[in-house]
C-alpha cells in the first residue's frame, strides 16, 4: 500500500488527486472514479476534520483499488445532508453511488479514517 501525507489545506486537494493518479497509472480502468472519490473524501477531511495533515493510502491491483483518507478527527462524523439546493453535501452521495464498499471509523487516537473500495 502506498502512503503519503498532505497538508490539511484545500489547496492540497489537487496534489492528492495527482498523487493518486500517479500511483494508479494512466491506464488503470478505475482511475477516473478513484480520482473523483479522493477529491471528495480529501475535501471532507480538510473541511470537517482537525489536524495539520491528511494521510492518504492507496492499494491497487489491475481490477481493484482500496483507498483510506485519515484526518486528525475532532470534527463531525460523516453524515448525509439532504439539501438539494445547498452549496455542499454531495460528497457522501457520490461516494455511495460510485464505491463498491465504503465506510468510516474513529481510530484509537481519535483520528477519523474514511475508506472506499472500487472494483472493475
Amino acid at each position: 500500500m502506498e502512503r503519503r501525507f498532505f497538508a490539511s489545506e484545500k489547496e492540497q486537494v489537487a496534489a492528492a488527486r495527482g498523487w493518486v493518479a500517479d500511483v494508479l497509472g494512466a491506464g488503470h480502468p478505475l482511475l477516473d472514479d478513484c480520482v473523483l472519490l479522493i477529491s471528495e473524501t480529501f475535501t471532507n477531511a480538510v473541511v470537517h476534520g482537525a489536524g495539520e495533515k491528511v494521510e492518504v493510502c492507496v492499494g491497487a491491483g489491475p481490477d481493484r483499488v482500496n483507498v483510506e483518507v485519515v484526518d486528525g478527527g475532532g470534527g463531525a462524523l460523516p453524515h448525509f445532508v439532504d439539501d438539494p439546493c445547498g452549496v455542499g453535501g454531495r460528497g457522501l452521495p457520490i461516494l455511495r453511488a460510485l464505491a463498491d464498499e465504503w465506510g468510516f471509523g474513529v481510530l484509537e487516537d481519535g483520528r477519523l479514517r474514511v475508506w472506499f473500495r472500487l472494483t472493475g
